[in-house]
């Protein structure tokens, strides 16, 4: 069950509507992620559901950041390299954590926890800050409609 800090209704709408339909499917794949970790006995980590919808959720996360890292190319954003690195920062982090959970290092309601108390924030704050000023930028440019793999 999703708490509080992991509502779609938090996380804002911005001026680049590919960026809205990937937000709202991170959310979804995150709320299957998290609804598994509530599902899954603890002695299950292994789970292939798990794997499945984590693996899903990583690949959604590192198309999305490479869709938007392409845009902000093509329309020379200026703080490109900063936005950049956080989604560089926030993807290791992720695979990091799947790391640890195989190696045993955190179990399933720690990876749960850095998920709902850790990713969700961050999401949300980098939805509403920098992705929030790149689709601003991008509007202005008129730039949308710019193909994106």
């Amino acid at each position: 069950m999703m708490t509080e800090h992991t509502e779609f209704a938090d996380i804002p709408q911005v001026a680049v509507n590919f960026m809205n339909q990937d937000h709202d499917e991170a959310m979804a794949l995150l709320e299957r992620v998290v609804g598994c970790l509530a599902d899954v006995p603890a002695s299950q980590a292994d789970s292939g559901r798990l794997r499945d919808d984590l693996r899903d959720f990583i690949e959604h996360s590192r198309a999305h950041f490479r869709r938007e890292e392409v845009l902000m190319k093509a329309v020379a954003f200026p703080p490109f390299q900063l936005h950049k690195q956080e989604h560089d920062a926030r993807l290791e982090d992720l695979v990091a954590c799947v790391d640890d959970l195989d190696a045993g290092v955190i179990d399933l309601a720690d990876l749960r926890r850095v998920l709902v108390e850790d990713f969700v924030p961050w999401y949300q704050r980098h939805c509403a800050t920098m992705d929030k000023a790149t689709a601003r930028f991008v509007a202005r440019r008129g730039a949308e409609s710019a193909k994106i793999p």
